[in-house]
Formats: structure tokens, sequence, C-alpha cells
């Protein structure tokens, strides 16, 4: 199940990203929009295909609130799943970014994620052929966007 995946001791960033080119996908989960930058505008420049995961969380009244997204970048879809990446610098107000222990949102990024690729390879079927998901902690909802 496991054959071929390896750790490496360092950070992805443009000088080694390279190294993703004989991958034939690629997760990316960072909290970081520059890394984030570099890493997934190296795989589009590769013709790696790949799924981005994020989420924003805030406290209000000691309750916590927010969203996870799913986003697959494929050579189908390479401009509107480039526009849905954050770049920018880290929110202070992400709530996120204090440290909370929120393992189920993160369980459940990794999961949509793979159902996503799972979807893509062929395993599932899919008949929404959606690149984008977001979920709502708050509505308890998925939201899919930018269909193929």
């Amino acid at each position: 199940m496991h054959n071929g995946v390896r750790s490496h001791p360092y950070r992805i960033d443009t000088d080694n990203v390279t190294e993703l080119a004989t991958m034939s996908f690629v997760f990316v989960a960072v909290d970081d929009g520059e890394a984030r930058r570099q890493i997934c505008s190296g795989l589009e420049q590769l013709g790696v295909s790949f799924i981005d995961v994020g989420m924003g969380v805030y406290e209000v009244n000691q309750i916590l609130g927010g969203q996870v997204r799913i986003t697959a970048s494929t050579l189908n879809n390479r401009e509107s799943a480039h526009a849905r990446l954050p770049f920018g610098s880290r929110d202070p107000n992400n709530d996120y970014m204090s440290n909370i222990q929120i393992a189920d949102l993160n369980c459940l990024a990794a999961t949509l994620a793979v159902i996503r690729w799972k979807k893509l390879v062929g395993f599932y079927q899919d008949t929404e052929n959606e690149m984008n998901t977001v979920y709502s902690v708050g509505g308890n909802c998925l939201i899919n966007e930018d269909y193929l």
C-alpha cells in the first residue's frame, strides 16, 4: 500500500521542487502561503497534478468555526485551481495558527483529498467532477465548485 512513499528531512522550495517531477501525483498540505506558492507553481510548471488542502479556523465565544478547503489541480483546470490557492501571508485572525488541536478537521481534509484523488484515477464514481470543495464547520455542508 505504501509503495514508494518516502519522507525527506527538508522542506520543498524553488531550489528543489524539481525533485517532484517524477511523481505521478502530489498532495500539498502547508500552512504558509509562500511555501504553497513555490510548491504549487513548481508542480504546475512540471506538469504534475496535485491536491492542495487548507483550512481557516476562528474562535467566537470559545467555540470554533471555520472551513476546510480541498483544491485539485490537473492539466485540465490549472487556471481555475491556481486562482483558488491562498498564496498570501498568514492571517493573524486564523486561530488555527494558535496551535489549536483540531485533528478531526485535519483528518477530514486528508480524507476528502484522498477521495478526490481516487475519483480522478477512476476508483470512485465521479458524477460532479468538482475540483474545489469547501467544508463549512458551522453549516456542516460541503460546497463543490469548479466543475470539469
